[in-house]
């Protein structure tokens, strides 16, 4: 009895007494001690404790990080550098590959049959932008630019809009586009009031072909157009860039040829449109085959020229700021 009087009560936990049920909660210890031990008999044993694995107690030493001895830190990622050199790579290759491309596909009988399909709207668009700075109306279509004489209303609406231009340019401190709208202004000036209709019927056909060149260099060089501009954001860079390059080596191509044989310049009628260029500036305006091929040759060249210098100094500024960086 003194061993079990040791223990305490099973439920209030106070010492046992000596009689047969506790004096402060009532309890019978028989009975508690019986319910107690059927508890026992139906408890689950705890699963055994697995052993832990044996790891060799060299693994769990510290290394000795000596200074001299961790490896560099690896530098931040910087995105606008990575940027950066990707569009000098790509400025670098663009244009020389495309006038290259455009090159072979000019020489080719059945590739250069498809490329004055596609470079012939931007010789018909030649003619027709001359006729506009000039004052008069024109439709440019695939193969033919119709005209419908003076249009004094046209010159006044293409006037407002390339003052607009120059304006909100300014307002924006786009030196650049004022320049540009501003010289564009003037050429609209000079060939709409003082010229005569003589001169204005020849710049209108010999600026197809000379139109054509021009406007393959201004789509060509549209490819350093500045990041974040739409040209650049949408793309579209990437499709005037070939349109560009095989309209300028079109023309350019096939005035080399005629410099090199007259027979080779391009005379005759075509069935529904007329003489070609070459012939109503031979024989309405009396130009010389050898003043067709100079003056023909001479805005392929400079336009040429325009390529390599923007491409020079778009070159040198690219390396300069990848070097900055």
């Amino acid at each position: 009895m003194e061993a079990s009087s040791a223990l305490p009560c099973p439920r209030c936990q106070s010492p046992r007494a000596a009689g047969p049920e506790c004096p402060r909660c009532g309890i019978i210890y028989a009975k508690a001690d019986a319910r107690a031990a059927q508890q026992r008999e139906h408890e689950v044993p705890p699963p055994p404790e697995e052993a832990p694995p044996l790891v060799d107690p060299a693994w769990l030493a510290t290394p000795d990080l000596r200074s001299d001895v961790l490896p560099p830190e690896t530098p931040a990622w910087d995105v606008d550098a990575e940027e950066a050199a990707l569009e000098h790579r790509l400025r670098t290759w663009a244009l020389p590959v495309a006038l290259l491309v455009a090159f072979f596909a000019v020489k080719g009988n059945f590739s250069g049959s498809l490329v004055r399909l596609i470079t012939m709207p931007f010789h018909e668009l030649g003619h027709a932008i001359t006729a506009w700075l000039c004052g008069e109306a024109a439709l440019p279509t695939l193969w033919k630019t119709v005209h419908f004489g003076r249009a004094p209303l046209l010159s006044l609406l293409l006037a407002a809009g390339l003052g607009l231009l120059v304006y909100v340019n300014w307002k924006r401190r786009r030196w650049v586009w004022v320049a540009s709208g501003a010289f564009v202004l003037t050429v609209q000036a000079v060939c709409t009031l003082l010229l005569s209709a003589r001169t204005v019927d020849m710049l209108i056909v010999f600026n197809g072909d000379a139109g054509m060149m021009v406007l393959g260099t201004a789509l060509m060089l549209s490819f350093y157009a500045p990041p974040g501009s739409y040209i650049h954001r949408q793309a579209l860079r990437w499709g005037f860039l070939p349109l560009g390059a095989l309209s300028l080596m079109d023309g350019f191509d096939t005035w080399w040829q005629s410099k090199r044989n007259f027979n080779a310049i391009p005379f005759g009628r075509s069935e529904g449109i007329g003489l070609s260029d070459a012939s109503r500036l031979s024989g309405t305006h009396q130009w010389g085959d050898e003043q067709l091929v100079r003056r023909f040759l001479m805005v392929g060249v400079l336009c040429l020229v325009c390529v390599a210098v923007v491409y020079a100094v778009m070159f040198i500024r690219g390396r300069a700021r990848l070097t900055a960086r």
